[in-house]
């Protein structure tokens, strides 16, 4: 009876908003963002280790015990998807157990259990679609395609929307109890279809978008009825919707006879997206289903689908992906078994909360390239209809297209930084939550001094900037230009046409470098700065999956030349790895900032004249990762001295890269070797695996130590033990793989021991160098035409290079204080 008490005492605090001691525990939590990231991971480890434990005998999950538990088909596809989204390999036994249940027993389960069969016949599409494996199943998704368009109401209030019973299986269209949780579900799984290839007539998106439209609240809200009041479910529902039928109505209404589209033209973006984000931005919760005391887990999982598909980070001040991944990692949430349970006591099959739980994680952890900024909106509220977003589709297609693109991770998403949000403390480190930052526009933003010092900061800690003019005849060629020069104000870099053998024309795809005009900013390691002159977004804004039948070939063509361009220069500036989601790197740079602090460790980095400073935070990057080792103390400031025996004798460890072929004098030589003769140590790297400043290293070293050749420190060496500081024995390294004559980039990462050479006096190496990129990678410059280590174990190796100088030395101690 107590037991009994205490349920329903739980559920009604639910239902009138107080919180458990899981949302009390969530409000007092803080993490950082690679402490979040690190308990997502977990909590789909052991949402994943739950879902194979509940799989049955037969493939399939679901126990007809439970409520919802009869519906093995809706169960099984949702697991699927969970396990699929969250990594878990789709030819593991337990993936292929549950699709070979979908394809052997998925269509009599649903003639036999019926009620619900829009449902489970729109999750068995999206489960056979996460597949990938047209040959065998693409029969199998055209005939449930077709049995949901044949199903959806054509007339009356509810035209565009689908009922619980498949037309087919005795759903009468008009009277099947339509509603918008079905018509969601059946939107999802159709534009899965139609990008697996199944043909959907125009009509069918028509009529669907029409009716959201048509029937949206006047406060912005959709409810399950539209009769109904709003709730959060559905209204995240419609805007996932809309945002679906918006892409699929896309046409051609604006294409000449020449086969060009007016980029000129407006795009209108709907009026309701604004005031379903409005709804969204006073109601927001993650802690309940607003409007409702149900479907909590249900809510979650569309939550995750309107703020990714409408390419938003914020609803409001609300942070959509942080605060509902925070709260379903908050103790108490997720169970000890891994599952998570319904807030309203409903006895679940837990499979179903569990699987939308990992889909919110998962499938919101995506990886942003690129965020779009709007520079034009005020506050916090986005306007749609702002010049930054000209091509509104733009960036999404693009990012959409790659998404499916082989040699590119899972799961790529985009976003919109709006410059009203972002203030001194944070502008850059939201930035920084996407590699590439994209400038638009017909006529030239008007940016603030302190904008422009955020984007030089932004460059400055390895961010990448790409702008493309809008239309023709406006001002944003000259606008961006000034823009540039107002970020370089000292003329240290400048837009300059690309060349043709620019690693950019063959990133992905081998591209005419003559017919193609990019201006780029060389600054550090590589083109930091890209802008194209021609609007290739206005043809990213036409790209589709599968082109209208209609469509004139010239513009095929046309779509074809831009969009590579813009997946050229993506894969260039992200080495086609763009970070995940709460990106570990961002978060170690930007908490080390606060704790560096003046102390014992000093480092010289040495001028020459072969690029000494192409990666000028390279070394305060290292001294940063160096700061957060117990009993280090480092000077917060790199010093930069020429090479003279009077000023080397100032530090225990000298610190050198270059780009370009360089030659020291002999003074500089002898000084050099005299320093090194005392205890101390040199460390170096050929900044993204320059060839040129490689030979001119090696060349120095003959000359210095022609007894002494550099030798490849051996793997089992103490500068790679964890006596020293990490244990490092597999490191990954990025390589490009030769091409002959214009072939597009190809490149790979290697998996094996650190490749470190060294000069070696006395027993102990007194110059230790890396023919691959150390530098840039500490910079997080790396591009895709940079050979060397990965960001993590370049930063490994170079506090472990450093270290073991320490260690070797006599007593660093006792050398600063003399």
């Amino acid at each position: 009876m107590r037991q009994i008490v205490l349920m329903f005492l739980s559920a009604w605090m639910v239902s009138i908003g107080l919180t458990t001691s899981a949302d009390a525990q969530f409000r007092a939590e803080s993490l950082t963002d690679l402490q979040l990231r690190d308990r997502v991971h977990k909590a789909l480890r052991n949402g994943t280790d739950y879902l194979r434990r509940r799989q049955n005998g037969d493939g399939s999950w679901g126990r007809i015990d439970e409520e919802y538990g009869e519906h093995h088909v809706g169960l099984t596809s949702l697991a699927v998807m969970a396990l699929i989204n969250s990594d878990v390999p789709v030819t593991s036994d337990e993936v292929q157990g549950g699709l070979n249940y979908l394809r052997n027993h998925g269509e009599a389960h649903l003639k036999a259990n019926d009620k619900r069969s829009v449902y489970e016949t729109s999750l068995m599409i999206m489960a056979l679609c996460a597949a990938e494996d047209p040959q065998r199943d693409g029969l199998r998704i055209n005939n449930l395609a077709t049995a949901l368009i044949e199903t959806q109401c054509q007339q009356g209030q509810n035209s565009g929307l689908w009922g619980y019973r498949l037309a087919r299986l005795g759903g009468s269209p008009g009277s099947n109890g339509e509603d918008r949780s079905n018509g969601q579900f059946a939107v999802l799984a159709l534009r899965d279809a139609a990008y697996a290839g199944v043909p959907i007539d125009r009509s069918v998106w028509q009529r669907t978008h029409e009716h959201w439209q048509r029937l949206q609240r006047p406060d912005g809200g959709w409810g399950y009825h539209p009769e109904d009041a709003a709730r959060g479910s559905m209204t995240v529902a419609g805007l996932s919707t809309l945002a679906i039928t918006t892409r699929m109505l896309a046409d051609d209404s604006d294409v000449g006879a020449n086969g060009r589209p007016d980029c000129c033209a407006e795009h209108p973006v709907s009026d309701a997206f604004q005031k379903g984000r409005r709804w969204m931005a006073t109601y927001f919760d993650v802690f309940k289903n607003p409007g409702s005391p149900n479907w909590h887990y249900y809510y979650l999982y569309g939550l995750e689908r309107a703020g990714r598909l409408s390419s938003v980070r914020f609803f409001g001040q609300h942070d959509w992906y942080r605060m509902g991944a925070r709260y379903l990692v908050s103790n108490g949430v997720q169970q000890a078994d891994g599952s998570w349970v319904s807030r309203n006591g409903a006895k679940w099959d837990l499979t179903m909360p569990t699987s939308y739980a990992m889909l919110f994680l998962s499938k919101g952890l995506s990886r942003v390239v690129v965020n779009k900024l709007d520079y034009s909106s005020t506050g916090l509220e986005q306007d749609v209809h702002g010049p930054w977003n000209r091509h509104p589709l733009d960036i999404p297609n693009l990012i959409e297209l790659i998404d499916q693109s082989e040699g590119w991770p899972p799961r790529l998403t985009s976003q919109v930084l709006s410059l009203s949000r972002l203030t001194d403390d944070s502008a850059v480190l939201d930035m920084n939550q996407a590699p590439v930052l994209y400038i638009s526009g017909k006529d030239a933003p008007q940016l603030t001094d302190q904008h422009i010092r955020w984007l030089r900061d932004y460059v400055d800690e390895g961010g990448f900037i790409f702008a493309v003019a809008n239309c023709e005849g406006g001002t944003f060629d000259a606008g961006f230009r000034e823009i540039v020069e107002r970020m370089f104000p000292l003329g240290e870099a400048s837009l300059q046409r690309l060349q043709p053998d620019h690693p950019i024309f063959r990133s992905e795809h081998p591209l005419n470098a003559d017919s193609i005009e990019l201006h780029g900013v060389d600054f550090g390691c590589r083109t930091a700065i890209v802008y194209a002159p021609e609007d290739h977004a206005c043809l990213w804004q036409k790209w589709m999956k599968h082109d209208p039948r209609d469509r004139k070939q010239d513009l095929t063509t046309a779509i074809i030349r831009s969009t590579r361009v813009g997946v050229n220069v993506l894969a260039y500036a992200t080495g086609r790895e763009p970070p995940e989601k709460l990106n570990e790197a961002m978060v170690r740079k930007d908490d080390a900032e606060m704790r560096v602090k003046r102390g014992l460790l000093e480092i010289a980095q040495l001028r020459h004249d072969g690029g000494w400073d192409t990666a000028p935070k390279a070394l305060t990057n290292l001294l940063r990762g160096l700061s957060e080792i117990d009993g280090i103390a480092v000077s917060p400031e790199r010093q930069a001295i020429p090479i003279t025996l009077p000023e080397l004798t100032r530090f225990p460890i000298a610190y050198m890269h270059g780009r370009y072929r360089f030659q020291l004098a002999a003074q500089e030589r002898d000084a050099l070797r005299d320093y090194l003769s005392r205890g101390t140590m040199l460390f170096a790297d050929a900044c993204c695996g320059s060839p040129r400043f490689d030979q001119s290293f090696r060349d120095l070293m003959q000359q210095m130590y022609p007894d002494n050749p550099l030798e490849l420190i051996p793997a089992d060496h103490e500068l790679y033990a964890e006596t020293t500081g990490f244990k490092i024995e597999d490191v990954k390294r990025r390589k490009q793989v030769p091409g002959q004559g214009n072939a597009s980039m190809k490149t790979q990462t290697v998996v094996g021991p650190p490749l470190l050479y060294g000069v070696k006096i006395e027993g102990r190496y007194v110059v230790i160098y890396s023919p691959y990129d150390i530098s840039c990678a500490l910079e997080n410059q790396a591009s895709l035409a940079c050979d060397g280590y990965l960001e993590e174990d370049a930063l490994r190796l170079g506090i472990n290079i450093v270290l073991y100088s320490m260690l070797q030395n006599v007593s660093a101690t006792e050398w600063l204080a003399e």
